[in-house]
């Protein structure tokens, strides 16, 4: 039973949808120019109804016809008929007139047709040359390509006498666009369309428009020309779109587009010089050329805003975004897709496929990508498939998935959300497959990354220094390797007195003059124990005169007080020493002849002997005391320059803070300030960067992970974290390789930074100087020879790190790399808008500054390529 409504129901609709009645009338007339009414109905017309409105002239009509139609496909016949009912019209004033509806009954059906509506224009009758030639020549159609009609050939004349011309505005072709101002990225709809009052027979040296610095798409090209007629002011002109375009700019500034050419083979009305009789019943026609241009057009396009979020794909209109598995549920090791479909108005062919973070334990392969535009290629759907493989079992989430547009309309990037679809894998693939002891279900495999994420800051002493400043160029760096050079000369001094005084016996005397006159002093002192008043001071004499004799290296004959006071003056002995000295020898000397001083006395002459001898020690070793001072104050020194440049900041610590909270543009904005201090270091460096990614700015962080490693080459973290960003890079770019011996010492140069190097210098220098010392004074020649070659060597060595230390510094002062700072940048062959765009960077990509023109550089890529772009689209790093 069901089966027969159903079959009832389907032929019921067909009758409802054959029982139509339709009329054709043309859009545009001109007055007193006939128009024929067509009333079309698939079936059998009866009780047929119709009447012209006011103002309309019937000429002609009603005409009834009718067409029938058998076909056989597969042994099933089906056959169709219609009927039509034809009125030819006119009208005398201009204006727009409706055609009523016609009411009737199709197949005992009551029908009735739409009302229609034509515009009659005064066009002052110059359409009429070859118009109803026109409407017969236009249902043949033209191809575009050339060729002419037969009826042009059968009339074309080849007499000279024939002439004929087409005036400008009865025929030319114009490109209309839907905008002439756009942003990157924004569809604009092109069309080109052709108007005219002659009848064109044919086209020659066809030339479209081309449309550098777009992404085209051809949406309409049509096979056969179709016109139709349309009121240009107030003329009415026979049309044809020959093409239609999608174009989407893929650059900045001011694009101008081509214009398209042809020349059309026209039929027009020969005027004879000389007329016959026979021109009143014959006129002849020939076919002449005529060249028709769109002329150039030109289109704005303004830069897409900076700080594209990192979920931007590219889009410019309005979009949505939708998600889902393709199972809802599948076994484990078993194959699926997450299908991820973008739809909406705008440039959907230039979307990009959106980044997906699966679970770890997916095996995810290509994507595959679908594009489903619209015809006039401005909206539509574009889907993307991930296929991947679950390798092990559960309920398994992915998303939510976001993605982000520019939003014309709101002038802002959007941001879209798909929400999280969830698929549940079951075990039931998973009897095949290695079991983990002691893990139910589990399948054995290689340790996976959870996940990739850019390594921690750099925390603890930021080595700041200021900007621009290196150890090899400073004054310590200099002022050490000549206190290096000065402590060689010192030490060859030192040996080669140390050798002298071997050699030298009054040398030796004065050495151990000190040692003498405690000896004597101590005899002196047992016998003043022992009572031996003479003997006490024959001895404490000799004591204070032999030490005075060995110390200055007198004879004892050339000792007499005025010799003794001269020579330790020289010495730097104090006055009151040299008096006390004086006053002793007295003593002795008279007492040797008188000794009438009691013990007490005598004590004390014994303790002020040895004060004595004492201070004239001391005062001989005070100009050694005060060269051992200096040095110590200029080694204070450096100590103290070199704490000045490890001295930390606080807004360092603050910093490091914020960002151990997730606070990263707070932490971002301290670790700003201290740069804009004039500080820097490679770890501040590595820092901003590490806070620029945390907030979503690729760019930015890429330039400051290149700025740690200018400063620093053997930064592993800096190395880690610019390798993870670069994976966010949209371009792939192929680096020529450099040559072995150029790679190896660039390699070997950036095993230490420059300041490194300056330091390997310093120590270099200085066991050069040691192998030299060992060179001058071993004694053995096998020792000495082996000292002077290792000199050599590390001569030789610390000139390299020298170089490399300066390289270096180079390096980092030098401005011929930047960074891509914008999300597309278009590198043109030539300074200024008018060059010819070569090819698309975008944001993060590394170039290198050859040369700068004004607002211009001039760039290259690693694969070599050069070209030019604007200085304030790349930030140098």
């Amino acid at each position: 039973m069901k089966r027969y409504i159903s079959l009832l129901l389907l032929f019921v609709c067909g009758l409802l949808q054959a029982q139509t009645l339709t009329v054709d009338v043309p859009n545009v007339v001109a007055t007193g120019e006939p128009f024929r009414v067509v009333f079309t109905a698939d079936g059998k017309i009866s009780d047929f109804e119709w009447a012209p409105s006011g103002g309309l002239t019937l000429m002609w009509g009603p005409s009834k016809g009718s067409s029938s139609s058998t076909t056989i496909i597969n042994g099933k016949v089906e056959s169709s008929r219609s009927e039509t009912y034809t009125y030819l019209l006119s009208a005398d004033t201009k204006g727009t007139y409706t055609i009523p509806a016609a009411t009737c009954k199709v197949g005992g059906t009551q029908c009735s047709s739409r009302t229609a509506t034509v515009e009659v224009v005064d066009d002052g009758g110059s359409a009429a040359a070859g118009g109803q030639q026109g409407q017969q020549n236009q249902q043949s159609g033209q191809n575009g390509q050339g060729g002419s009609g037969s009826a042009a050939q059968q009339n074309q004349q080849s007499d000279p006498a024939i002439t004929g011309t087409v005036a400008n505005e009865d025929i030319f072709m114009r490109l209309n666009l839907s905008k002439t101002t756009a942003v990157k990225g924004e569809p604009i709809t092109a069309v080109l369309k052709m108007y005219t009052r002659q009848d064109i027979v044919g086209f020659e040296d066809f030339k479209l428009p081309t449309f550098n610095g777009f992404w085209s798409k051809e949406t309409y090209a049509p096979t056969n020309l179709e016109f139709n007629t349309e009121n240009i002011n107030g003329k009415i002109y026979k049309t044809t779109v020959i093409r239609r375009y999608m174009l989407i700019p893929q650059q900045e500034g001011v694009i101008t587009i081509d214009p398209a050419e042809a020349v059309c083979q026209v039929r027009v009305r020969a005027n004879n010089r000389g007329r016959s009789i026979f021109d009143d019943f014959f006129e002849s026609y020939q076919t002449i050329r005529k060249r028709i241009a769109t002329g150039a057009i030109k289109v704005n396009v303004t830069p897409l805003p900076k700080g594209a979020p990192a979920s931007f794909g590219g889009g410019v209109g309005q979009f949505n975004i939708t998600a889902r598995f393709s199972a809802d549920s599948i076994a484990a090791n078993e194959a699926a897709s997450l299908i991820v479909t973008v739809s909406g108005k705008g440039n959907v062919t230039m979307l990009s496929a959106p980044k997906i973070d699966f679970p770890t334990d997916f095996d995810v392969y290509d994507v595959k990508t679908t594009d489903r535009s619209e015809a006039n290629g401005t909206g539509g759907s574009k889907t993307f498939e991930y296929p991947f493989i679950a390798r092990s079992y559960g309920d398994f989430t992915v998303g939510p998935i976001k993605y982000s547009y520019y939003d014309i309309s709101k002038g802002q990037y959007v941001t879209t959300e798909a929400p999280a679809v969830t698929i549940k894998v079951s075990s039931d693939g998973m009897e095949n497959a290695a079991v983990a002891p002691g893990v139910p279900g589990g399948v054995r495999q290689g340790v996976k990354d959870i996940g990739r994420d850019i390594r921690y800051i750099a925390t603890g002493n930021p080595g700041l220094k200021k900007a621009g400043s290196f150890f090899v160029t400073s004054w310590p760096f200099y002022a050490i390797l000549a206190a290096i050079v000065a402590l060689f000369f010192i030490l060859c001094a030192i040996f080669d007195k140390a050798r002298a005084r071997r050699a030298d016996v009054a040398g030796t005397r004065n050495r151990r003059a000190n040692r003498m006159a405690t000896e004597r002093l101590r005899r002196s002192k047992d016998y003043l124990k022992q009572g031996l008043v003479g003997a006490y001071y024959e001895e404490l004499h000799k004591a204070v005169m032999g030490y005075i004799s060995d110390k200055l290296t007198m004879p004892v004959s050339d000792l007499s007080k005025d010799n003794i006071c001269e020579a330790l003056a020289q010495r730097g002995v104090q006055q009151p020493v040299i008096e006390r000295l004086m006053n002793i020898i007295s003593t002795c000397e008279a007492a040797r002849y008188a000794p009438d001083y009691t013990p007490e006395q005598m004590e004390d002459q014994y303790k002020e002997a040895l004060e004595t001898i004492t201070d004239i020690e001391s005062g001989v070793k005070r100009g050694a005391r005060g060269a051992r001072k200096a040095v110590a104050v200029i080694a204070a020194l450096l100590v103290a320059s070199f704490g000045a440049f490890a001295a930390g900041e606080p807004l360092w610590e603050d910093a490091a803070a914020d960002y151990s909270s997730g606070n990263w543009k707070g932490a971002l904005e301290k670790y700003l300030q201290i740069e804009q201090m004039g500080q820097t270091s490679d770890r501040l460096c590595y820092n901003i960067a590490n806070a620029y990614y945390k907030t979503g700015q690729l760019g930015e962080s890429i330039l400051y992970w290149e700025k740690a490693l200018k400063q620093n080459p053997s930064n592993s973290d800096a190395k880690y974290n610019l390798d993870i960003a670069r994976e966010s890079v949209l371009d792939r770019i192929e680096v020529v390789p450099e040559f072995i011996l150029v790679k190896w010492l660039r390699d070997v140069k950036y095993l230490l930074s420059s300041n490194a190097w300056a330091w390997v210098t310093v120590a270099l220098v200085l066991l050069v100087a040691l192998c030299l010392l060992g060179f001058r004074y071993f004694g053995r020649r096998g020792a000495r020879t082996l000292s002077f070659i290792l000199a050599c060597i590390l001569f030789v060595l610390a000139v390299a790190s020298f170089i490399f230390s300066m390289s270096e510094r180079h390096d980092v002062m030098a401005r011929d790399s930047a960074i891509v700072m914008i999300p597309v940048s278009s590198v043109k062959s030539s300074p200024g808008e008018d060059g010819k765009s070569l090819f698309i960077l975008h944001e993060g990509t590394k170039v290198q500054i050859l040369d700068q023109l004004g607002e211009w550089s001039k760039v290259e890529i690693s694969d070599g390529r050069q070209g030019w772009m604007r200085a304030g689209d790349v930030e140098a790093i």
